[in-house]
C-alpha cells in the first residue's frame, strides 16, 4: 500500500519529515518499508513573465520572447504555439538541466542565439501535455523558484499492511494511526452536498437477492456530468499512490477508495436496463465480460450485480465492459456497498482477478461506510465533472451487522503487558482509536464497542495489543523474574520429529519442505492412498492435499537436477492426507531421496552411483538410532518402484517402504538418473521405538558366534527367514544377520544358499557352548520344518 506524504498532512497535522514519519509508523505497528520521492525535482526552474513576443526572423512557427525572472531578463526562441506576452510561465536557464536530465545550452535557432527556455508540464514531468508551455496562474512571483509555486514535492511511504488491518489500506486509515500515536486530532473530510435533482425513489430502485453475501447495497444519482481528465492535483495525488488517472469521474472512485478505503463504482446510467439494480448469484456457466475485456465463466456462488436483465459488474471484484464508463456518459449511478469477505476472497481466486476492490472486500470492508463515501464521491465528482445530485440516498441493509461489544479488565492489561498503565491512560488510547466504551459499575471492567472499520477487534487479547502498541512497546519494562515459563513443552508428536530430522541431518540428508498441494497426475502414483481434492483449488497445478511425500521429493530434485545439483541426499517431515469413507485422514510421515555418486567430491576416487543397498544401509541406522534395530526387510511389490523394493516391518506392523522409484515415474518429474526413496509414518516409527532409548550397558562377557547356510527355495524372501530364525533364537540370541546369498549348480535350480551369522549372549553369565548348541539345534530344526530348508555342512 502507497501513501502520499501530503494526502495525510490533510488529515492530521504533524511537522515530521518523511523518513522521522516512517519510523514513527513502524513504531507504532505499521510497517513502511520504503520512503521515496514523488514527481520532478524541479531544481533550477523558476516563475518568468513574458515581456513581449516577436516573429522569429527566420522561421515562420517560431517566436522570439522576452522573459523577466526578476533579477534579469532573457531572449528565448520558442515553437510553442499558446505563449503570449503578459504570461506567468515556467522558465529555465541555459546551463540547467530538466527534470529528466536534460541539458539546457545556449545555442543558435536559426540564426538567433537562445539562451534559456519556456518549458512545457511534459517537459517538466507534471503532465502530459506537450502542445504548449505550461502558463501559470497570474498571481505568481516572478523569480520564485516553481516549486514554491505549485507546492512541496510530495513523497511515497510504502506500507507492509498485514491481513487483519483493512481500515490501513487508505489514507484515513493511515492517518488516524499517526494521530493515536501522536495524540492529535484527526481532521476527517465532511462532505457538502447541493441535491438538486430528483427524488432518487423516482428513478431508481434496488433489490438485494442474496443478503448472505451483500448485507448492504446503496447508491446515489448524479445526472448532467462531462466527463474530462482530471485536474493536476488529482491526478499528482493519484500517481503517488500508484494509480493511473483516466477520467475525471472514474479518477473520483479511485480516489475515495484511497481516501477513505472503501471500494465503489460508477455506473452509466443510461446503459443499466430499466435503470434499476439487482444483486444475485450468477447462473452456472454464466459468461460475463469485465472492464478489461476478458470473458469469466461463473459459478452459482459467485455475486452479481445486475441491471432488470444482465448482470453488469462482477460484485465486489470489477465492473462490466456493458456499463463502463465513456467519454459520453452524462448520468451516473454511484455504488457504494458492503460485500462477503469470504464469497468475494473465493470469487477473485476463481477467476484469477485480484483488484484494488478485492483486496479491500476479502479483507473486509467497513459495512457502515457506504453513504458517507457516496456523499465524499458525490461532492468531488459535481466539483470535477458538474451535474445534479439526486435526492436522497438509494440504501438497502435488510439486517444491520451488530457492533462487537468486547469486555476489557484493566488488571488484565497490567498482567499481560507487566506495565502499570492507569485506567485513564488505556480509556484514552481507547478512545484514539475511535473505540466508545461503558465503565461498568463495580469499575473492574470496561465494555469496549469496536469501530466498524477494525474487524481485527474481537477478543480482549487484541485490545491489549492495541493499548500496548499506542502505550509503545519501548516503555513496556522488561521484568527479570518472568511469571510465565520460558520453554514450550512440546508434544510426543515434534519430539518425534526432532528426533528424526537430527538422524538424517548427521546422516548427510538436506531438510526440504514442499508444497502440500499437488496436482491429479501427482497424487494418482500407484499404490498411494486415494487424494483429498480442494472444494475450491487456486489453480489445476494446486487441486489436492498430497497423500505422501514422494511426489514433492520429486519436485525438489527435478529442480536441483536441472540446475547442475546432481547428488542429492534430502528428507522431509510432513503432514500427508487423504480420503476415506467420505470424509478424510491424515498424519505425519517422514520421507527421503536419494540420487547421484555414492561419496561426491572424492577427487581421489572414481565416481560411483549410488545404489539401492545405500539408501537400505542409511535406513537401517536411521532405525538403529531410534531403538529399531531389530526391524524386519521383506520384498514387497511396489507398482510405482523397480524389482528394488522392501517393505519395513516390525511386529507384524507395517512401518514403511524403502525402494528404487520406477523410471517411468522418475520421468515423469523429468528425472532421468536413478532415484531411491523411502516413507515411514512418523507415529507408527515413534510407537515401535518405544519413545525414549533405553539404556543398554556394554557387555562384560564374550559372545558365542555360529555361523549356519540353509538352502532354501529361490521365492522364499530372506527377510522373512531373518525375522522367524530372530524368534526361534531364544532369549540369549542378540544379533541374527545374513551375511551371503549363492546360487549355483552346488544348490541345484531353483534354490538359493542363505548364509547367516548368529550371536549368543548373556549380561550375566559366560555361555556354554552346550547351550549355544542347543539353541542352534533348535533353530536348525523350525527352519526345515518351517520352510524345508536343508542344513549346508
Amino acid at each position: 500500500m502507497r501513501v502520499s506524504y501530503l494526502w495525510l498532512k490533510d488529515f492530521v497535522d504533524f511537522s515530521l519529515s518523511p523518513t522521522e514519519l516512517a519510523g514513527l509508523m513502524t513504531m507504532a505497528g505499521l510497517e513502511v518499508n520504503n520512503v521515496e520521492p514523488v514527481g520532478p525535482a524541479l531544481d533550477g526552474i523558476f516563475v518568468g513573465r513574458v515581456l513581449e513576443v516577436r516573429q522569429h526572423p527566420n522561421a515562420d512557427r517560431l517566436t522570439l520572447c522576452r522573459v523577466d525572472v526578476g533579477d534579469k531578463g532573457f531572449e528565448v526562441v520558442c515553437g510553442a504555439p499558446n505563449v503570449r506576452a503578459g504570461q506567468k510561465i515556467a522558465f529555465i536557464e541555459a546551463g540547467t538541466r530538466l527534470p529528466d536530465g536534460t541539458l539546457i545550452e545556449a545555442r543558435p535557432v536559426r540564426g538567433v542565439i537562445s539562451t534559456g527556455m519556456i518549458c512545457s508540464g511534459k517537459e517538466l514531468m507534471l503532465s502530459e501535455d506537450a502542445e504548449g508551455i505550461l502558463v501559470l496562474d497570474p498571481g505568481a512571483p516572478v523569480g520564485k523558484p516553481l516549486r514554491d509555486v505549485i507546492g512541496p514535492r510530495d513523497w511515497a511511504l510504502e506500507l507492509e499492511v498485514t491481513i487483519n488491518r483493512p481500515d490501513c489500506l487508505s489514507h484515513i486509515g493511515v492517518a488516524r494511526e499517526i494521530a493515536a500515536a501522536l495524540r492529535v486530532p484527526l481532521r476527517m473530510p465532511r462532505p457538502s452536498i447541493e441535491e438538486t435533482g430528483p427524488r432518487i425513489e423516482n428513478i431508481t430502485s434496488i433489490e438485494i437477492l442474496e443478503p448472505k453475501y451483500c448485507p448492504r447495497y446503496s447508491a446515489r444519482i448524479i445526472k448532467g456530468v462531462k466527463i474530462a481528465p482530471s485536474p493536476d492535483w488529482m491526478r499528482w495525488r493519484l500517481e503517488a499512490a500508484g494509480l493511473r488517472a483516466i477520467s475525471n469521474v472514474v479518477d473520483v472512485t479511485n480516489y475515495v477508495l484511497l481516501e477513505k478505503g472503501h471500494p465503489m463504482h460508477a455506473f452509466d446510467f443510461n446503459r443499466l436496463e430499466g435503470h434499476r439494480i439487482r444483486v444475485r448469484c450468477a447462473r452456472k456457466g454464466e459468461r460475463f465480460i469485465t472492464l478489461d475485456e476478458q470473458e469469466h465463466i461463473l459459478d452459482e456462488r459467485m455475486l452479481l450485480i445486475c441491471d432488470a436483465e444482465r448482470g453488469v459488474a462482477l460484485a465486489g471484484v470489477m465492473g462490466g465492459l456493458n456499463s463502463e464508463i465513456s467519454d459520453d456518459t452524462t448520468d451516473l449511478l454511484l455504488e457504494s456497498a458492503y460485500f462477503d469477505p469470504l464469497n468475494t476472497r473465493r470469487t477473485s481466486r476463481l477467476l484469477n482477478l485480484p483488484t484494488d476492490s478485492s483486496r479491500r472486500f476479502e479483507r473486509g470492508a467497513d459495512p457502515e461506510a457506504t453513504i458517507s463515501a457516496l456523499d465524499r464521491a458525490a461532492e468531488l465528482i459535481v466539483q470535477l465533472a458538474g451535474g445534479e445530485v439526486a435526492k436522497g440516498v438509494a440504501d438497502v441493509y435488510p439486517k444491520p451487522i451488530p457492533p462487537r461489544v468486547i469486555r476489557l479488565r484493566p488488571a488484565r492489561v497490567q498482567q499481560i503487558l507487566g506495565a502499570k498503565i492507569p485506567k485513564k491512560e488505556i480509556l484514552k488510547h481507547l478512545k484514539a482509536l475511535e473505540c466508545s466504551y461503558l465503565v461498568l459499575g463495580h469499575e473492574q471492567a470496561v465494555d469496549v464497542q469496536a469501530p466498524s472499520f477494525r474487524p481485527d477487534l474481537e477478543r480482549e487479547i487484541d485490545l491489549i495489543e492495541e493499548v500496548a502498541r499506542l502505550h509503545g512497546y519501548d516503555l513496556v519494562p522488561s521484568a527479570e523474574n518472568a511469571p510465565v515459563p520460558l520453554t514450550v513443552p512440546h508434544a510426543p508428536s515434534d519430539a518425534a520429529w526432532e528426533k528424526l530430522s537430527d538422524v538424517l541431518i548427521r546422516l548427510g540428508f538436506t531438510q526440504v519442505t514442499s508444497s502440500s498441494l499437488l496436482s491429479a497426475r501427482e497424487v494418482s502414483l500407484p499404490d498411494y492412498p486415494p487424494p483429498l481434492k480442494l472444494k475450491n483449488p487456486a489453480s489445476e497445478d494446486m487441486a489436492y492435499l498430497r497423500n505422501g511425500l514422494l511426489p514433492g521429493l520429486l519436485r525438489v530434485a527435478s529442480h536441483n537436477l536441472h540446475r547442475g545439483l546432481p547428488d542429492l541426499r534430502i528428507f522431509e517431515i510432513g503432514r500427508v492426507f487423504s480420503a476415506q469413507n467420505g470424509g478424510h485422514r491424515e498424519w505425519d510421515a517422514v520421507g527421503g531421496l536419494l540420487t547421484g555418486a555414492h561419496e561426491p567430491g572424492r577427487w581421489d576416487l572414481a565416481q560411483e552411483p549410488v545404489n539401492f543397498l545405500d539408501l537400505k544401509g542409511m535406513v537401517q541406522e536411521m532405525l538403529a538410532e531410534i531403538s529399531l534395530d531389530t526391524t524386519g526387510f521383506f520384498c514387497y511389490d511396489i507398482k510405482y518402484s523397480t524389482a528394488d523394493a522392501l517393505q519395513v516391518r516390525f511386529r507384524d506392523q507395517n512401518l514403511g517402504y524403502v525402494a528404487q522409484v520406477h523410471p517411468a515415474i522418475a520421468q515423469m518429474f523429468e528425472i532421468e538418473a536413478p532415484v531411491f526413496a523411502f516413507e515411514f509414518g512418523v507415529a507408527e516409527l515413534a510407537a515401535a521405538s518405544g519413545g525414549r532409548r533405553a539404556y543398554r550397558p556394554f557387555p562384560k562377557f564374550p559372545p558365542v558366534q555360529r555361523d549356519l547356510a540353509f538352502t532354501v527355495a529361490e521365492d522364499l524372501p530372506a527377510g522373512e527367514v531373518l525375522e522367524k530364525m530372530r524368534s526361534w533364537g531364544g532369549q540369549h540370541l542378540v544379533s541374527c544377520e545374513l551375511f551371503d546369498v549363492y546360487r549355483g549348480a552346488q544348490v541345484g535350480p531353483g534354490l538359493k544358499s542363505l548364509a547367516f551369522r548368529l550371536k549368543f549372549q548373556s549380561l550375566e553369565r559366560t555361555l556354554t557352548d552346550a547351550e549355544a548348541d542347543a539353541a542352534i539345534e533348535h533353530v536348525v530344526n523350525r527352519m526345515s520344518q518351517t520352510f524345508a530348508a536343508r542344513l549346508r555342512s
